[in-house]
């Protein structure tokens, strides 16, 4: 019986995933100032919060867009074959840091304006250390396979 589900589709599957998360992010960085304004009044934060949270929010996007980016463009050389790559490994060492970046815009915003920031924050910076983990074994591969290249 044929196998229904191999790891091509799932890469197919995973790099469409990330192409609509990122232009998700692109229309909440258009609608971010609707989006905080409306954030402000539905949990009745102070006004003043607003320009704050519009400013976290558009500096998020920005990390969140170069992190999507970043992984779509692993996701191809993996597809490619090109997996134990040093590319990849400076690839996954962007999205650690995109993802502490993260943590550090969220966590004065869960302490200072709206608790589920620091949700997110806590969650950005264990991804990050999932992601560096993965960083850490890619780079010893391909250390593995550099050194198995040079002694054939």
């Amino acid at each position: 019986m044929k196998n229904l589900w191999d790891d091509r589709k799932s890469i197919t599957l995973t790099r469409i995933v990330v192409a609509l998360a990122i232009a998700g992010s692109i229309i909440m960085t258009v609608c971010g100032p609707r989006l905080v304004r409306w954030m402000v009044t539905a949990h009745t934060l102070p006004a003043a919060s607003g320009p704050v949270l519009l400013g976290m929010g558009y500096l998020c996007a920005v990390l969140a867009l170069v992190m999507l980016c970043t992984l779509y463009r692993f996701l191809r050389r993996i597809e490619q074959g090109e997996i134990f790559v040093a590319r990849n490994v400076a690839a996954l060492r962007s999205i650690s840091w995109c993802c502490v970046g993260a943590a550090f815009i969220c966590l004065p915003a869960g302490v200072f304006i709206y608790l589920p920031f620091a949700f997110l924050a806590v969650a950005a910076g264990f991804m990050a250390l999932i992601v560096r983990v993965l960083k850490n074994a890619f780079a010893q591969a391909v250390r593995m396979k550099d050194e198995l290249d040079y002694t054939v």
